[in-house]
């Protein structure tokens, strides 16, 4: 695990806002001189703590406005076939995440979907290229969204 000091979470806290704020801005706020400030962000990058810099969509707006999570447990699988089936989740556009878990289940799906139909025909999709190692399917569809993958430290 990575100390990190007050300086850094609060760089770290201002990206995640916005990744996009100036130097200048960030410098400002945290009350360091931009140099400072621009050694310390690539600090956190060489770290890892930093990993990858992005945007945040509203899937509504162009034309996502369904979310379903799913969550599946797996039978009698190797690691091969595992890993196809996580390529071939991580491909698809629709999917917004997909992580391994222990627990109850085993694999659990973040996907978004223009209607109802397209979301049948995404879910039918997997039944019929993987339904031999899935023996038991949890889903619940996104009714209204809170909080969207925001990180603070």
């Amino acid at each position: 695990m990575i100390e990190l000091d007050e300086k850094d979470k609060q760089i770290f806290n201002i990206l995640s806002e916005n990744a996009r704020e100036k130097l200048t801005t960030i410098a400002k706020r945290i009350g360091l001189s931009i140099d400072a400030t621009k050694k310390r962000i690539k600090k956190l990058e060489k770290l890892g703590v930093i990993t990858k810099y992005t945007i945040q969509a509203d899937p509504a707006k162009y034309g996502y406005s369904l979310g379903t999570h799913i969550y599946l447990k797996l039978k009698g699988i190797k690691k091969e076939k595992f890993n196809e089936f996580v390529n071939f989740l991580v491909k698809k556009n629709n999917v917004i995440d997909v992580f391994s878990m222990i627990g109850d289940y085993d694999i659990y799906i973040v996907a978004l979907g223009k209607d109802a139909r397209y979301l049948d025909e995404f879910k039918s999709e997997i039944k019929e290229l993987f339904g031999d190692i899935i023996t038991d399917w949890k889903e619940v569809i996104v009714g209204r969204i809170f909080k969207l993958e925001e990180y603070k430290i």
